[in-house]
């Protein structure tokens, strides 16, 4: 067997700066204690000057598990920028752990 030569790759977090914003639209998560699960609000850019000002809100999903949610966001918001599936898998995660340790979720930036 030949042996390969693999680059290693250090992991570092994109600075703020450089992040760009989906043109596909935005998510905002939040915790419903009351109903113990987690909403998420998908909306849809609205822009001023070419600046993104506002949102339309098109579909709300609703669970409590972080991998349910995001497979049922993948199915349903299909064309948005790989980061932005990344960035909602962390911000799920953090959600589901605050709902399930009775925690204080907020939702992070990019």
């Amino acid at each position: 067997m030949v042996e390969k030569t693999v680059t290693l790759i250090n992991a570092e977090k994109t600075k703020q700066k450089d992040i760009l914003l989906d043109p596909a639209g935005f998510f905002v998560i939040e915790i419903d204690r009351k109903e113990k699960k987690i909403r998420v609000e998908y909306f849809l850019n609205v822009y001023k000057d070419k600046k993104i000002v506002s949102g339309n809100l098109q579909k709300v999903f609703i669970g409590k598990k972080a991998d349910a949610l995001s497979d049922t966001i993948v199915k349903n918001v299909p064309k948005l920028l790989p980061e932005h599936y990344m960035y909602l898998g962390r911000e799920l995660l953090s959600a589901q752990y605050a709902l399930e340790k009775n925690k204080k979720y907020v939702q992070g930036g990019c």
